[in-house]
């Protein structure tokens, strides 16, 4: 399904705007390293304080889940068997394989966008899943399945409902292709986050704001991770030039 779509939007360059993906082979090694220090050094950033602000406003929300989330249980226009097909697309347990596998074979297409693309994809994975996991624990919120009401939260428990991880999941591994082969058709793959959230809700694993939430870090990880691998930084070459009347050196960046 993603090789159809990209192929059918791969009429794009090699390189989008001013993008240029260059082929070197440690790239794969230094951007997690790079990407840790400079996802350790954002913490204290503006850009946390607002991240903060969007998952305060959340679960300020929460006592109005119960009526917010009703509407969408009510409304069932899939069956039982789609549901669960629905909320295989966020399954971090074939995601995760199924992004490695494709990052894997993409060392064999020659392809570096691809290449990038892939590798960014399984990076967002990792990272958004750290993030989600390490609220769910923080939070302790109830699932809707457990009849304990939108507000119980117990910090440290057994309880994971908040955020979601088949949102983060799916909007991480999705919106790097999205961003990677921009087209008509790619933005269709955030469906996949959308159907695993609205399936969530449908089996009262989640409240509408742990989907909101989940998406909101998974989008938002690829996306920061995209825009690094996408722009590396401003590189410096120097070249010598000899002609008949000077010496020097050439500075571009």
């Amino acid at each position: 399904m993603l090789m159809a779509v990209l192929l059918a939007a791969g009429g794009a360059p090699a390189a989008v705007g001013q993008v240029v993906y260059e082929d070197d082979p440690f790239r794969f090694v230094k951007w997690p390293v790079e990407d840790a220090k400079a996802l350790w050094q954002g913490a204290r950033s503006r850009q946390a304080l607002y991240a903060a602000g969007v998952g305060g406003v959340l679960l300020l929300a929460s006592p109005f889940d119960d009526d917010l989330t009703e509407p969408i249980r009510d409304s069932r226009f899939t069956s039982r068997r789609a549901v669960r097909v629905f909320e295989e697309m966020g399954n971090v347990k074939m995601l995760r394989p199924a992004a490695v596998v494709l990052f894997a074979g993409s060392l064999f297409s020659g392809n570096t966008r691809f290449q990038d693309a892939a590798f960014t994809s399984l990076e967002a994975i990792v990272y958004a899943n750290l993030i989600t996991n390490t609220l769910k624990l923080v939070t302790g919120r109830a699932r809707p399945e457990e009849d304990a009401g939108p507000t119980r939260f117990r910090p440290f428990s057994s309880d994971r409902s908040f955020p979601s991880g088949h949102a983060t999941t799916a909007f991480a591994m999705t919106t790097p292709w999205v961003l990677y082969y921009p087209g008509a058709l790619t933005p269709g793959l955030l469906l996949f986050g959308v159907s695993a959230g609205y399936a969530r809700i449908l089996d009262e694993k989640h409240w509408i704001t742990d989907v909101l939430a989940g998406s909101a870090i998974g989008f938002a990880t690829a996306y920061w991770l995209t825009r690094r691998h996408q722009n590396p930084g401003v590189r410096l070459q120097l070249s010598p030039t000899l002609g008949l009347d000077h010496v020097g050196v050439k500075v571009r960046f």
